[in-house]
């Protein structure tokens, strides 16, 4: 977990030495991009719910997120995109994420999808539900 926040962290202070861009997201891209975010946040909740039970890890999943917004709103500035569609995916992220109680009671399909998906092992190697929102397609299409 920690070198996933370390890569982050300096891909964000790449990204703040880069000149943002004139032009304004185009509206089909604009739309790939909230779709990811929505696809993110779904992946994001069962990665809350196969990790609920983990109370060292617990407290860095909501870190990631945030992290993962952050860094993703400065690759979205650095492409040009204006307030509002900044606002827009924040809006994506956060009101599609659903918390879940340490306490929560079995979900079996969540629990079948959380032996497919390998919630902690896919945060730690940033693939499959664990894989950050920036490093994402169509994110690519926005990198310098």
């Amino acid at each position: 977990m920690r070198k996933t926040l370390l890569a982050a962290l300096a891909f964000s202070f790449m990204l703040t030495a880069l000149p943002a861009r004139a032009d304004k997201l185009d509206a089909p891209l604009f739309e790939a991009i909230l779709a990811t975010a929505r696809s993110y946040a779904a992946d994001r909740n069962l990665v809350f719910y196969c990790l609920r039970k983990n109370d060292d890890m617990r407290p860095f999943l909501y870190a990631a997120v945030h992290l993962d917004i952050a860094y993703t709103m400065q690759l979205l500035r650095t492409a040009g995109a204006d307030d509002r569609q900044r606002a827009q995916l924040i809006e994506a992220v956060l009101a599609n994420i659903r918390p879940v109680e340490p306490k929560a009671a079995e979900d079996p399909a969540l629990t079948r999808q959380c032996a497919g998906a390998d919630a902690e092992n896919a945060l730690a190697k940033l693939t499959g539900v664990g894989k950050p929102l920036f490093m994402r397609p169509p994110f690519e299409k926005l990198k310098p």
